[in-house]
């Protein structure tokens, strides 16, 4: 699949595109503006807010909407338009003031609007947000609206805290919230399972494009279920293996070592030799 004006790329930013210091290399910087300006179009999936995609992609211009936040919601930079795929709109009044508090915990909000609101800092969320370029308000619970809240986050300081256990202890019965580990120290919360094909569906309905059109370019975990919601898919050589398995083609070269510098770049060179 290298046709660059009828493609869309859908590329994971998390785990393909950052070096070390959590910024794009400058390798990756200039394909990516190699492959936007010979036509081809691009976009992203993130655990990022989209004002936190925005610092780290400068002046890389996205042609479709990006699925930030971890496909809780597509957002589109050129005009700001923005599709939530699920809010705690309806859930008990008092669900945020009663979110753990305990030493070496933080809490943050991903909010439809695009910013990171902090509930309670701790030093693995001052770290996280320091390394993933992301600009957050302190933030009082009391003043929160389920409905414009995508997903909570809650960090551990250190594997001795007791993350799940406190969120349950907390939060009881009464809400019924899925957890799940985006990192060692991290916990997120949101108030339903959003599958692979929704955000394919969101994206491709907001992008005017066809499922058949996109190309799912991945490295981690949080993007196997778009990546078999796709016709066509690449992913890095070190990925895990449930991803390696389901995808349409592996490339030659690790995350790190520029698995989607070799998809992009492929894909220009494919495209030159066809005119």
């Amino acid at each position: 699949m290298n046709h660059l004006s009828s493609t869309l790329v859908l590329c994971d930013l998390d785990h393909l595109l950052l070096g070390t210091d959590g910024n794009l290399t400058q390798v990756v910087r200039d394909v990516l503006q190699l492959f936007v300006r010979r036509g081809g179009h691009f976009t992203v999936f993130s655990q990022r807010t989209p004002r936190a995609v925005r610092s780290i992609l400068g002046s890389v211009r996205l042609s479709a909407p990006a699925l930030v936040c971890g496909g809780a919601m597509a957002y589109h930079f050129s005009d700001g338009t923005r599709q939530p795929l699920c809010t705690f709109a309806g859930q008990d009044a008092d669900l945020f003031a009663r979110l753990p508090v305990a030493e070496g915990v933080g809490i943050a909000l991903q909010m439809t609007d695009g910013t990171t609101r902090v509930l309670r800092m701790s030093e693995a969320l001052e770290r996280h947000l320091r390394q993933e370029w992301t600009p957050y308000l302190l933030a009082n619970a009391a003043d929160i609206k389920g409905k414009e809240v995508l997903r909570v986050l809650l960090y551990q300081d250190s594997k001795s805290v007791p993350l799940i256990s406190l969120a349950e202890k907390a939060i009881g019965d009464r809400v019924a919230l899925l957890g799940e580990r985006i990192a060692p120290d991290t916990l997120v919360l949101t108030p339903k399972r959003i599958s692979g094909r929704e955000m394919l569906d969101t994206v491709c309905t907001m992008a005017q494009v066809g499922a058949e059109q996109v190309l799912a370019l991945a490295g981690g975990q949080p993007m196997l279920e778009l990546v078999q919601a796709v016709e066509h898919s690449a992913v890095a050589a070190d990925a895990p293996a449930e991803l390696r398995l389901a995808a349409e083609q592996i490339t030659l070269t690790d995350a790190a070592g520029g698995a989607a510098v070799e998809v992009l770049y492929r894909m220009v060179r494919a495209a030159e030799k066809s005119v």
